[in-house]
């Protein structure tokens, strides 16, 4: 089922999917998915692609290449073979002299993204099965930009024709790992101007949710879909998130290059933090859902407020929560991970382009999967029917 038309605001719960950035840690996210869409097949008896089981589905740098992939109608285990296939191609580094620009050439990456999504689908395409949110940085105007499949969106007509693997690849262009992608963006004018765009967790969006759930209800974005927590779900995986912290000693130590990479990795920290906060603050955590021991509330970083204090703040707004709400991650700590059964080193499976230790972010997505996702929790969203689909 293709979105040309827009989706009908009454019909049925919606289901949202929000999919954090954190290059090859997409792999954990990746192991998630698995666990999600084998326990939604068999709470409904049915073998679907999850793209039939969520409405819109978001993400930023690698979770746009997650999010892409499963609005064409590809399996999540399909997805974790990606990053197995391609992980290591995608991150092989540039020829020295270029590395003072970029760490790692961008080719390998385009021809991934072109032989998964095809070169010639298409933002508006049909091929896209469910409603699809990519979030980028359009560092020659300096503003985020959402590229959105619904046809309602004031920005769909000017971008509906952009290829959807350079949007999947400028979302995924982190400063410093790889350079910028341009893509044209011809506006109402019919001016055709060659934008510039970078890695979209370069700004407060590397967790979309906040985002994907202003798109899904916000009228003038054209949706309009109806809050509530028995109305609305969003799902949001994280990649894992760390404190950045420095040896003593060794900051003062650092050069350019170290200090723009410990920014990108603090910055999507920082705003996976604040976003989390906020759903957690308009959101309800399903009543069956596991507690795992730190999911980036907030209650086990430094300065951060805990659960306790988003509760009061939260009880203080007033007024009914507006969807329901769960999160899923983990925190890259040496005690954390043994508590998951791993003798794994957080500083080394933390980076953005550890492809030396895909087995053991496999190992890490397979743990959170069992210790996080509970499907029965929120079947009630799931066992209801999407719109103009069969129960």
């Amino acid at each position: 089922m293709a979105y040309s038309t827009p989706v009908n605001p009454g019909s049925t719960p919606k289901r949202l999917l929000s999919l954090d950035g954190g290059g090859i840690r997409g792999l954990m996210e990746a192991e998630v998915l698995i666990e999600i869409e084998t326990q939604l097949n068999k709470i409904t008896g049915q073998d679907r692609p999850l793209c039939e089981r969520f409405d819109l589905i978001g993400g930023t740098s690698t979770g746009a290449i997650l999010a892409a992939g499963l609005a064409m109608g590809l399996r999540a285990a399909d997805l974790r073979d990606f990053y197995l296939k391609y992980g290591k191609k995608i991150f092989s580094p540039e020829f020295f002299v270029v590395r003072f620009w970029h760490k790692y050439p961008s080719k390998p990456l385009e021809d991934a993204l072109k032989e998964v999504f095809g070169a010639n689908t298409t933002l508006g395409d049909s091929r896209l099965k469910t409603l699809l949110m990519i979030v980028s940085k359009n560092a020659t105007l300096g503003s985020t930009w959402f590229f959105i499949n619904n046809p309602a969106n004031k920005y769909f007509a000017q971008n509906k024709t952009l290829p959807l693997w350079q949007i999947v690849r400028a979302s995924s262009a982190a400063p410093t790992y790889f350079p910028p992608q341009t893509i044209n963006v011809t506006d109402a004018s019919g001016k055709t101007n060659p934008y510039e765009f970078i890695d979209g967790g370069v700004s407060s969006y590397n967790n979309p949710s906040m985002q994907l759930f202003l798109e899904a209800t916000e009228p003038s974005y054209g949706l309009g879909w109806g809050t509530g927590v028995q109305n609305l779900l969003l799902i949001s995986l994280g990649t894992g998130f760390s404190v950045g912290t420095i040896a003593e000693g060794k900051a003062s130590g650092f050069n350019a290059i170290n200090w723009a990479q410990y920014a990108i990795n603090e910055l999507m920290g920082d705003a996976n933090l604040q976003q989390n906060i906020l759903m957690h603050l308009i959101g309800e955590r399903p009543a069956r859902a596991p507690v795992p021991a730190s999911t980036q509330t907030g209650l086990s970083l430094a300065g951060g407020p805990g659960m306790s204090t988003i509760k009061n703040i939260s009880a203080s707004l007033g007024g009914d929560k507006l969807l329901t709400y769960q999160r899923m991650t983990v925190e890259f700590t040496a005690e954390r991970l043994r508590g998951l059964g791993l003798d794994v080193d957080p500083g080394r499976v933390s980076q953005l382009d550890a492809t030396d230790q895909m087995a053991n972010l496999q190992a890490i997505g397979q743990k959170i999967a069992r210790e996080q996702v509970n499907m029965e929790a929120v079947k009630s969203f799931f066992l209801a029917s999407r719109a103009g689909e069969p129960s």
